[in-house]
């Protein structure tokens, strides 16, 4: 491990055997409230008298109202819980929160809020809306309490600046989830051309040329897409191959315990330079920097692109057959590593929170505790065995066939069940519970690509109230002035003679002083 920083070692066992799973028979235990309702410490019903608690969260386009989805109308029986749910549409999230917190008219529970760490320093550290979740851990949440404990690194990572938890993470454990986005290829068209999987960057540069002079499609058209990168914050991912890391959730390598952002390093330069000549022959996708989703969805789905990059194959699984893994490609100074890489913690860290008018914080805890649990998060991400799945031959859960072939979808068809469309939910995640989105295509894809991803994995540090200040001011600035400089790059409005300046306007605007509030949150 390196000195002086947390780093997270690789998670190539399957973890759900170490998850304490909900008891069966229940335990009453008076909770110290100011309610007559007791809290059991274990088991189900959770509370001794019917409980209601109000929630707040942010609901996915997929996901059908909360309070007609099946997995909570089975929650409320077991537990003895309703929740009154009032959630909100994705469109206009964060204004949404703004006026909540500005109201004060707050509910009981977070959940699905999508909090980032500055929105969890400033309302829990700041203005004290949130309670600390941590004095809960053990006596309410020894399923978290108990993951954390195993991974010191996890906790730090979402405690914030005053020492307390303000928020509980999603947390995925999986081999699939290890990693953010897959590199795929088609198959079907190497196969059309007589072509070699490429290994190298300069390979598969020669690949994409072969994709849009050649037909591989072969409709006598050149509507082929060689390179099918999704949005300008995607363009990143492909790094490695020039030895660009992408630590702490950022554009960060970490070198003998020094936290440096490569945005001004020649390798970074380089790597933009391949991508301009990419842009310039027609071989990226022309649109990529536009964020037209329903487009590149629709090139997706009509099997367009030769190449792309997505977490899994859930959105393609119309044409999953005609694709393949690709491993990560070796660069011209000899780098093969795959940079898009999670360190446990999936989505934001607050997926689940306690406002200060939180009737009774104590029930609310071991109710979503649950959920990290190996029982709980099959429950959550499947349902009801025998009623929304089975268990195969592997045990393995698998979907009941009226769900996976819905009309209206998959995900439509999910989102009835759970909230698992759109993901960032307070549960764990493990290789067994990671198949909801992770087809055996994706799974085999990932274990290609494992060996790739950087031995070490280093986890943003918690900022304090002042460094989250600055951190704030600088990044504002300093993330669309980058994604910009970075597309006018490679669509060419820019020509690689602005580079000095570029360099010079990213010191003015704080890059140097970023590095620093990295360095010292890590070192502290």
């Amino acid at each position: 491990m390196r000195k002086r920083l947390f780093a997270v070692t690789i998670l190539l066992v399957g973890m759900g055997l170490l998850f304490a799973g909900g008891a069966k028979e229940s335990t009453a235990v008076p909770a110290k409230t100011s309610l007559t309702t007791i809290v059991h410490a274990s088991g189900f019903p959770i509370v001794s008298e019917p409980l209601t608690l109000t929630v707040f969260g942010i609901r996915d386009q997929n996901q059908s109202p909360w309070k007609d989805m099946l997995v909570f109308q089975e929650y409320e029986k077991k537990t003895g819980i309703h929740m009154e749910f009032k959630e909100t549409p994705d469109q206009g999230r964060d204004e949404k929160k703004s006026l909540l917190f500005a109201s004060n008219e707050l509910p009981d529970v977070f959940l699905r809020p999508q909090m980032t760490p500055a929105e969890l320093e400033k309302y829990g550290v700041q203005s004290h809306q949130l309670i600390p979740l941590d004095p809960y851990l053990e006596r309410y949440a020894p399923n978290l309490n108990k993951l954390l404990n195993e991974h010191p690194e996890i906790k730090k990572a979402i405690t914030s600046s005053d020492g307390h938890i303000y928020g509980f993470p999603q947390l995925d454990f999986s081999a699939t989830g290890s990693m953010g986005f897959k590199q795929w290829i088609n198959k079907d068209w190497l196969a059309k051309l007589g072509l070699k999987t490429p290994t190298t960057v300069d390979e598969f540069t020669d690949v994409l040329r072969a994709f849009k002079t050649q037909d591989p499609n072969g409709n006598g058209e050149m509507d082929e897409i060689p390179l099918g990168i999704r949005e300008s914050s995607s363009i990143y991912v492909l790094g490695g191959a020039f030895g660009l890391e992408k630590q702490m959730d950022n554009t960060i390598n970490v070198v003998n315990g020094k936290v440096h952002f490569w945005l001004k390093d020649d390798r970074f330069k380089e790597y933009l330079q391949w991508l301009h000549q990419l842009y310039a022959e027609g071989l990226l996708w022309k649109d990529y920097y536009k964020r037209d989703l329903p487009k590149w969805r629709a090139n997706l789905s009509t099997a367009k692109f030769g190449a792309f990059y997505m977490p899994y194959s859930d959105v393609f699984m119309n044409v999953e057959d005609q694709f393949d893994g690709l491993v990560p490609l070796k660069g011209p100074h000899g780098d093969q590593l795959w940079v898009d890489v999670n360190s446990g913690i999936n989505g934001s860290r607050g997926s689940f929170a306690l406002s200060n008018t939180c009737k009774n914080p104590e029930a609310a805890i071991r109710w979503v505790d649950y959920f990290y649990s190996e029982e709980g998060s099959l429950f959550f991400r499947y349902g009801i065995e025998g009623v929304t799945y089975t268990l195969d031959a592997d045990g393995e859960p698998q979907f009941k066939s009226e769900i996976l072939n819905d009309p209206k979808g998959f995900m439509t068809a999910l989102g009835k069940i759970n909230l698992v469309p759109g993901g960032d939910n307070p549960t764990t995640i493990t290789d067994k519970t990671d198949g909801v989105v992770a087809s055996k295509l994706t799974k085999k894809v990932a274990a290609m690509m494992l060996p790739y991803v950087p031995k070490e994995r280093y986890l943003a540090p918690s900022f304090t109230q002042d460094e989250m200040d600055e951190f704030i001011a600088i990044t504002q600035d300093l993330y669309t002035y980058r994604d910009q400089s970075v597309t006018k790059f490679i669509i060419g409005e820019w020509g690689f003679d602005k580079w000095d300046e570029y360099c010079k306007t990213l010191d003015q605007i704080g890059l140097p002083r970023l590095e620093q509030i990295y360095q010292e949150a890590s070192e502290r």
